[in-house]
């Protein structure tokens, strides 16, 4: 493996293949961002995880987040199901819906689901090239491109982990903190 490529990375591009310089530049923003929300959920003791913070539990924004990842990062957009785990129907994904009293997802389940989700990114991305990547996915739709839903899934995920470790600090607790794939990692 070169300098500055870390694990999940493909080659860019195989002599004859497409390129896919922009892909995996944004594979790399997007697994960083992903990592970010992994260890946003290790580090949150279940004290914080099932309390409420103007009026949403914890674990909800991190449902909240992993759901739209799983609904946007799929091979079809014809209605067909993609979710990557399912859990109780009540469990609304927007915040518009109230969670009803008594439900909740464990942080082992959600651990599970964010393996699940980056099983099928990883997927997605290995199927894109830099071509690919600026095609519409949903026909007549110009605006939904698949670097779109990338880049709105980077920042969805950051916007989420923004507020969630601003909890964890304003605690005195672990955060997840940040992570980029090509920095030097302190020795």
């Amino acid at each position: 493996m070169s300098a500055g490529r870390k694990e999940g990375m493909k080659p860019m591009s195989q002599a004859g293949a497409p390129p896919r310089v922009i892909t995996e530049a944004l594979r790399m923003q997007f697994n960083s961002s992903f990592h970010m929300l992994e260890k946003l959920v290790e580090v949150c003791p279940d004290s914080v995880w099932y309390s409420s913070f103007h009026e949403d539990p914890f674990w909800y924004h991190a449902y909240h987040v992993t759901f739209f990842i799983d609904y946007w990062f799929r091979d079809k957009y014809d209605g067909s199901e993609f979710r990557s785990m399912t859990f109780d129907e009540r469990i609304p994904p927007e915040f518009e819906h109230d969670v009803p009293d008594g439900l909740s997802i464990s942080r082992e389940d959600m651990a599970e689901f964010l393996r699940r989700v980056k099983a099928k990114t990883a997927k997605i991305f290995d199927n894109l090239d830099d071509a690919r990547i600026a095609l519409p996915i949903i026909d007549g739709q110009l605006n939904y491109t698949y670097a779109d839903v990338i880049a709105g899934q980077i920042r969805h995920i950051m916007y989420n982990i923004g507020y969630l470790n601003g909890i964890l600090r304003g605690k005195g607790l672990e955060e997840s903190d940040w992570y980029s794939y090509n920095e030097e990692e302190p020795q």
